[in-house]
Order: structure tokens, then C-alpha cells, then sequence
């Protein structure tokens, strides 16, 4: 398994989809960056008025990859908001409303993607394009397509042949290709709420903040990550009506 492993959910999409909507790439990026490491989810509770219940805050913080990640354009969306030297807690809403402003339209992020090295090769663009960001596929871009459409193929039956004694075997997939993960075909939902618990045991052990300043580990499973995307985006004119779930993203 090479190309799931190498490249990001928001190449991958945008070279194997002939439809991809601008909430599906943010969102598959951002999850992404937390499978990474690189950014990370905390919760602090706070009482917003003295006479008021204590609720629980979802907030974004550079993670311990942030210094030495390697990002590309589309991932700056998110990561210039922060300081590699005094990170500043973001609030989870708030952070999800800056991508859609960063990123403006989804040709201009289209446009982001499709010139990172992975792709470069991949589009041709002649001078009507570039104005209106259209592009059209290389012989190249064709057969890296092809490839990656069978990697997506056969890591998707790989999993959907696992049953809930094989937990490890999917974790370790999961981890191998991180984020990848939710652009699978023949993908096995039930499996993943399955194993849920044994992917959450993991994450806490990556998210957890010890600040003694309210900040409470973060545990979650597939599902918290795209509802609370999701859900950080109720309200903003800025999003789109792309996958309301995982199983939106899966390859054309």
C-alpha cells in the first residue's frame, strides 16, 4: 500500500472524484490533521454565567507534529491560525468558520490541491483554465488514478473482510493509513462503531492535555470527528451541504 499511505485525503479526492464538495475537503483535511497529530481537540469546561450549569467547550491547539509537519497549501487553512511557539487555544467552531474564509471557494481550494508535488504532474491547465480554474487530467495524472482507485478498492475489501475478533487488524489499518480511511469503498460502518473503544483508547493517549487548567483528555471515535465538523459549521452561510457522515466521502 503505497499512495494511501503517502498522500492526503484531499489529494486523493480531488484526483480520484469527479465531484467533490468544499465541506468534504475541509473536513477530510482537518480530520486528517488529527490523525496526524498535528493539530488536536481539547475540552475545558467553563461556566458561562455564575447562575449557569458548567458546559464543556470544544478547542483546537497545535499538536506534538505541529513543528515538524510538513504542510501544504490546503493544510495551511487550518495551521496558520496557530503559533508554533505559543499556540493559543482556537475554538472548535470557530477554527471550522476560518477554513471556509481561508479557503474562499472550492476552485480555489481545488486550485491548492492540485499544484502540491504529489499532483503537480497530474493536471494540465492551459490559459482559459487558470483563470477559471478549470484543469484537465495528464496521461500520468490518468494512471495514478487508476492505481490509487484499486489501492482504495482493495484496502476497502481488506476491511470489510475483518470481523469484530480481528479488531487489531483494523486499528493497525487504520493507523497505517490514518485518515485515508474514510475515502474506502465496500467499507464496513458496523465494524468501525465495533471497534470504536480500542481506536479511542488510542486517540486519548495521543490528545490528552494535562494543563490543570480544566483541560480534560479527548476521546472520540469516527463519528465525534465528522458530527463535530459538522457541527461546527451549523449556522455559517459558508458551508456546504457536502457528507454528513464518513461514508460521504468514499471515491467515484
Amino acid at each position: 500500500m503505497k499512495y494511501l499511505t503517502e498522500l492526503t485525503p484531499a489529494e486523493i479526492l480531488v484526483l480520484t472524484k469527479e465531484s467533490v464538495t468544499h465541506k468534504e475537503l475541509l473536513k477530510i483535511t482537518f480530520i486528517d490533521l488529527l490523525f496526524k497529530q498535528v493539530l488536536k481537540i481539547i475540552e475545558v469546561e467553563r461556566k458561562p454565567h455564575v447562575r449557569q450549569d458548567t458546559r464543556v467547550y470544544e478547542y483546537v491547539v497545535a499538536g506534538p507534529n505541529f513543528k515538524s509537519y510538513p504542510s501544504k497549501n490546503h493544510e495551511r487553512i487550518f495551521l496558520s491560525s496557530f503559533d508554533p511557539y505559543d499556540s493559543v487555544p482556537i475554538l472548535f467552531r470557530n477554527l471550522v468558520k476560518i477554513g471556509y474564509q481561508k479557503s474562499r471557494t472550492l476552485e480555489e481550494l481545488k486550485n491548492d490541491v492540485i499544484k502540491t508535488p504529489a499532483l503537480r504532474k497530474c493536471f494540465h491547465q492551459n490559459f482559459f483554465q487558470k483563470m477559471f480554474y478549470g484543469y484537465s487530467l495528464t496521461e500520468y495524472g490518468t494512471e495514478l488514478k487508476r492505481k490509487i482507485k484499486k489501492e482504495i478498492q482493495d484496502a476497502g475489501n481488506q476491511l470489510s473482510g475483518l470481523n469484530s475478533i480481528e479488531n487489531q487488524k483494523a486499528v493497525e489499518l487504520i493507523q497505517l493509513i490514518g485518515a485515508n480511511i474514510f475515502i474506502l469503498v465496500n467499507i464496513d460502518y458496523g465494524l468501525l462503531h465495533q471497534i470504536d473503544m480500542d481506536l479511542g483508547l488510542e486517540t486519548t493517549k495521543i490528545n490528552t492535555l494535562n494543563s490543570g487548567s480544566g483541560c480534560s483528555g479527548y476521546s472520540s471515535g469516527f463519528d465525534h470527528f465528522s458530527v463535530s465538523f459538522d457541527s461546527g459549521c451549523s449556522g455559517d452561510s459558508g458551508c456546504g451541504s457536502g457528507c454528513s457522515g464518513c461514508g460521504g466521502c468514499g471515491g467515484d
